[in-house]
């Protein structure tokens, strides 16, 4: 399959172009940036041709969008108008009413509209999941999630409002979101009350909310950009207490850890890396005609919570989550 990229950061360089090298019959045949002279190495490499304007890109068959937030909105429209499909980073967009707007468009241009949350291919986010389907903790009435880091780049894009649309939560709160509901699919995220902290910045630092699924399950989520590195969900049933943890780095990495009152189970999942994963799941559902492992309508919802989490801390009320 013929793959645009448009923007070419540390993510791409990193981690989606090795991913794509492992992908058998993958190409990358085209390049769109500001700066072409900052792509030559990569366009010689594998012979894409590079341009400046989205609106001239062709010769592809699915693109993916690694743009700052501000921008996913225009140029998914862009490549849906010319029946290009779409792999956007998360967050989809900078909020609810421009996911709809892009969902709306992909619909109506018959393109499949997919989004990069390489974490639902981790195995250990995986076989966590298939331990909660099989009930191993009977009724689950708490969650605690958490994700943090030092973000120590804060004159990049992601401390800029007008590019991001917000700080921790908008970069790594959605990753946290969209796990969730990867692991409870079949209940939603109902009201939410929360506290941000932006210290001197535009853009949240620290965020942390109480939120409440439809079945009573409380959620206790917190997200940070200035404190130590942590990925962690604690999902505790009547039966048992399920730990996921480290399981949404970029390098690959997790641990699932089962405890019965004083009894402890490591379980070790293994399986392929996780950005080949997404690719070939993006790949597979535009040959299959189905949807991708987080599709518009799942990155909907991400970004239902993540307006309503904003809304709540900056009202200080506690806010319905509207489906």
């Amino acid at each position: 399959m013929r793959w645009g990229i448009i923007g070419i950061g540390k993510i791409v360089r990193n981690r989606f172009l090795p991913a794509l090298d492992d992908v058998p019959g993958a190409q990358l045949t085209a390049l769109v940036t500001t700066h072409p002279e900052n792509v030559r190495d990569i366009s010689e490499e594998y012979g894409a041709k590079i341009y400046t304007r989205v609106e001239d890109l062709k010769d592809v068959d699915v693109v993916y969008i690694a743009t700052p937030n501000k921008f996913h909105k225009e140029q998914s429209i862009i490549c849906a108008r010319k029946g290009i499909h779409i792999f956007c980073e998360k967050p989809i967009a900078m909020n609810v009413r421009e996911t709809e707007e892009m969902i709306e468009e992909c619909e109506k241009n018959h393109v499949v509209l997919g989004v990069a949350y390489m974490g639902r291919f981790n195995p250990f986010n995986v076989g966590a999941k298939k331990l909660l389907e099989a009930n191993i903790l009977g009724r689950i009435g708490v969650i605690k999630a958490t994700y943090s880091f030092v973000n120590t780049e804060r004159g990049a894009w992601r401390y800029n409002l007008d590019l991001a649309g917000g700080g921790a939560i908008m970069d790594i709160g959605v990753h946290v979101i969209n796990t969730i509901h990867f692991f409870r699919s079949k209940n939603r995220i109902v009201e939410l009350s929360a506290i941000n902290e932006n210290y001197e910045y535009d853009v949240d630092q620290n965020a942390g909310a109480v939120a409440r699924f439809d079945d009573g399950t409380l959620l206790l989520i917190d997200v940070s950009y200035d404190t130590s590195l942590s990925v962690s969900f604690e999902i505790r049933g009547r039966e048992g207490i399920l730990y996921v943890l480290d399981t949404l780095y970029q390098e690959y990495d997790g641990k699932v850890i089962l405890r019965k009152e004083n009894n402890f189970t490591l379980y070790n999942f293994h399986g392929p890396n996780q950005y080949v994963g997404e690719i070939l799941d993006m790949e597979e559902a535009i040959i299959g005609k189905r949807k991708p492992a987080t599709d518009g309508y799942d990155a909907l919802m991400d970004m239902k919570v993540v307006e309503a989490w904003y809304k709540s801390a900056m009202s200080k009320k506690l806010v319905g989550v509207e489906y």
